[in-house]
């Protein structure tokens, strides 16, 4: 179990603390410091990388040991100085056209960012990004989650301007494929169930919504 520092904390501000739900005992060697207050978390499939953002803009990667618990940071990106980095969502691949390892990422800079794992050690890569409205509220995003071997991949993130949208990640052109409008405030989390039939979004108001996928 990973715990995350704030401020106000026992522990000293933006670390990131491995815990042992046993014992309720931090595991020794599993505390990092990161450069801002922690917004975000992401592990590989596999569980051996760990991607963390914070709120002045960088995401680092540590290397974890699952034996042992122990943290080893490894590498820094900037993504934007001073912007937040709200949410990050890591898949091993997308599609039978995209089978690199990927991190989807929001940063408050108006795009929701594809990356490209291009190592062993978390190093990330810009692929794509896509222009939504995002300057300060705490959105967040998923890829769907079916990997089959149908045509395109897709992902869902909410926007400031109470929109959730979906987008082709392998479209060169017009990657916006679907725009919903219902909500009265920025969205700020999706999330689809198993199969995709429903797709959950909540906004700042406090409304939720769960859209039903419509039968062909």
């Amino acid at each position: 179990l990973l715990h995350i520092s704030y401020p106000e904390s026992h522990l000293p501000k933006h670390h990131l603390q491995v815990v042992n739900i046993s014992t309720g005992k931090k595991v020794k060697g599993g505390s990092s410091k990161l450069t801002g207050r922690v917004l975000s978390l992401s592990f590989d499939a596999p569980g051996r990388i760990l991607w963390a953002g914070d709120d002045r803009g960088s995401i680092f990667s540590f290397l974890f040991d699952m034996a042992t618990g122990k943290l080893t940071k490894a590498k820094r990106l900037v993504v934007n100085e001073g912007s937040s980095i709200s949410s990050i969502s890591a898949r091993s691949w997308i599609s039978r056209e995209a089978r690199d390892p990927s991190l989807l990422v929001n940063a408050c800079v108006n795009k929701l960012l594809l990356y490209r794992v291009v190592d062993n050690e978390g190093t990330l890569q810009l692929k794509r990004s896509f222009p939504i409205q995002h300057g300060s509220q705490p959105l967040h995003s998923i890829f769907c989650p079916l990997m089959s071997f149908r045509q395109g991949a897709c992902v869902v993130t909410g926007s400031e301007d109470a929109c959730v949208y979906f987008f082709d990640v392998e479209r060169n052109t017009k990657a916006i494929v679907n725009k919903l409008q219902g909500h009265s405030g920025p969205v700020l989390d999706v999330s689809f169930n198993c199969d995709e039939s429903l797709l959950a979004s909540s906004d700042a108001t406090g409304m939720v919504i769960i859209w039903r996928r419509e039968q062909k």
